[in-house]
């Protein structure tokens, strides 16, 4: 567990940029990440709890926006979300601590296995931030590529399209596992996007044919997760037409 010198809990988000600016800082969300945290490096803890980042509702129409302190769980339970992310909201993360892990720190965190990401990558989703120099907007992938998130710079939301056709397909060890690779597409407006999972630091955006080239671990060799692209990518493909 993370050893905590200093918590702070601002109540504005001008002193939230303040602090998360300075050297040795990390942002509370839900703490699903930072309590798991192995360093034991000494850091000062910035909680968000007090500032109003929460909620999921219409943006625009076909644009749903959820705060960065809206839990995994509401998403699971939003009605308005589309299935395919509703679903990987529920596989994200245990269901005693879905109520805890925010949208903010799993967009934060970037894990390469989480299916929740890949599914906000196939449905456009922008990611909304605060920094000292005012506000900014990026598309997820571009948000997951420029990772490890630089200091004095806070998700504040998560937006998403919810129009399409949406399909996703997983291998696991057993059905509650972490996937080994997973692949998620939506069909929108005459246009494809596919994301995976498992091949790469975080999940990315693929074009059917594409060589990708995960490093291999002990649930599965390079070999065996580019085959799994493949066949993942396919189905989910049809399933889509």
């Amino acid at each position: 567990m993370v050893t905590v010198t200093t918590y702070w809990r601002p109540t504005t988000m001008a002193d939230a940029l303040e602090l998360v600016g300075r050297a040795d800082t990390r942002v509370l969300a839900g703490g699903t990440r930072l309590n798991a945290d192995a360093s034991t490096d000494p850091v000062e803890v910035v909680d968000l709890q007090a500032l109003d980042l929460g909620g999921i509702g219409p943006e625009s129409e076909g644009v749903l926006r959820a705060g960065a302190m809206a839990t995994l769980q509401d998403l699971a339970d939003g009605e308005e979300v589309p299935a395919v992310v509703r679903e990987a909201a529920r596989r994200e993360r245990p269901s005693t601590l879905r109520a805890q892990g925010t949208v903010g720190g799993c967009v934060a965190d970037g894990s390469g296995e989480s299916e929740l990401l890949a599914a906000l990558l196939v449905h456009e989703a922008q990611v909304h931030l605060d920094t000292d120099g005012g506000a900014e907007t990026a598309p997820l992938e571009t948000f997951l590529a420029d990772l490890p998130l630089g200091a004095g710079r806070i998700v504040t939301a998560v937006s998403f399209r919810t129009s399409g056709t949406a399909a996703a397909a997983r291998t696991a060890r057993t059905p509650a596992d972490r996937a080994i690779v997973a692949a998620v597409a939506r069909a929108a407006d005459g246009v494809r996007r596919i994301a995976v999972t498992g091949v790469a630091s975080t999940p990315v955006l693929v074009q059917p044919g594409d060589q990708v080239q995960p490093v291999g671990d002990f649930r599965g060799s390079s070999e065996y997760r580019r085959a799994l692209v493949d066949v993942l990518v396919a189905r989910v493909q049809e399933e889509i037409s």
